[in-house]
């Protein structure tokens, strides 16, 4: 008669039935958590992204400030001249119109400010924003920054120009312009590009219409800056318009383009603490069953 041998030491062995019973719910319940923490994650990810690229942005201006001083000037001074060229035409939504990218016109206007990671930097201290600029408005565009709308000023101020900046309001997965509804009259919005370092007080907020665009012309003897981002959040049928002027920068403000706008919102406090209440309540309903597991053996 032949005698099996025992199984060796290493053989696999499939986990007892009390121990699926643990397992397998523990597994549901980090997949809800996983749901959870994406936004979160997701939100911080591309706001680190960001503040990165604002960062590389405000290192290559720098550069080439000290390096080329007229080189930065010549960019600067080649956006002015194109202002006074080509900002008299129509400002359409930037939502709702899309412009042919591969017109003449139009690959000029990519050719101004270029050069750099960015075309330019804005920053909202009242609500702790600081985002690059990018040409246009494009989808792509405005996933990872702010978009220039194309058919206003470049944003190198001077009078009788109007600067329209857009930013997206609600993605699951960056804060973008969340917060700009909080701006209030008197606020400052800052601007810095290629060097130029500019400064603006918010005179008027409106929620209009995607047609409305009357407010986005340029002003004589004005320097004008607007804000777009959609309105109501997740509904997105109207634009709130932060209107602003130009006003005089004092030098002291300069530290306004190097601080951090990595923050954690609001929202994201209550999804970490039902997350970290969730796995204390797993860790000890696995402890119990364990328990019981044991007593039963």
């Amino acid at each position: 008669m032949s005698i099996a041998a025992p199984p060796s030491a290493g053989a696999h062995r499939a986990p007892s039935g009390p121990m699926r019973r643990v397992i397998i719910p523990a597994l549901i319940m980090l997949l809800g958590m996983a749901v959870l923490l994406y936004p979160v994650v997701a939100t911080q990810w591309n706001n680190w992204l960001q503040q990165k690229a604002v960062s590389e942005y405000q290192a290559d201006a720098q550069e080439l400030a000290t390096n080329d001083p007229a080189a930065a000037s010549a960019a600067v001074e080649s956006a002015r001249r194109f202002n006074e060229a080509h900002t008299d035409g129509p400002i359409f939504d930037p939502w709702l119109a899309r412009i042919s990218e591969d017109n003449p016109e139009y690959q000029s206007y990519l050719d101004e400010l270029s050069g750099l990671t960015a075309m330019s930097h804005v920053a909202i201290p009242s609500i702790n924003s600081s985002l690059p600029v990018y040409h246009g408005t494009s989808a792509e565009t405005l996933q990872k920054g702010v978009g220039h709308l194309y058919g206003s000023a470049l944003p190198v101020g001077g009078v009788n120009n109007h600067t329209v900046l857009t930013g997206h309001t609600g993605l699951i997965n960056a804060t973008l312009w969340d917060n700009l509804v909080d701006v209030e009259v008197g606020d400052a919005i800052y601007v810095s590009t290629f060097g130029e370092r500019l400064k603006y007080e918010v005179h008027d907020i409106e929620v209009v219409l995607p047609d409305e665009t009357d407010s986005l012309k340029s002003v004589a003897r004005q320097d004008l800056l607007t804000l777009i981002t959609c309105t109501p959040y997740g509904i997105n049928t109207h634009r709130l318009l932060i209107h602003a002027h130009r006003v005089p920068m004092d030098p002291s403000e300069a530290g306004v383009f190097d601080e951090s706008s990595l923050h954690m919102q609001w929202w994201m406090w209550p999804v970490l603490a039902v997350v970290a209440v969730s796995l204390a309540a797993m860790a000890r309903w696995i402890y119990i069953q364990n328990k019981r597991a044991r007593e039963q053996a």
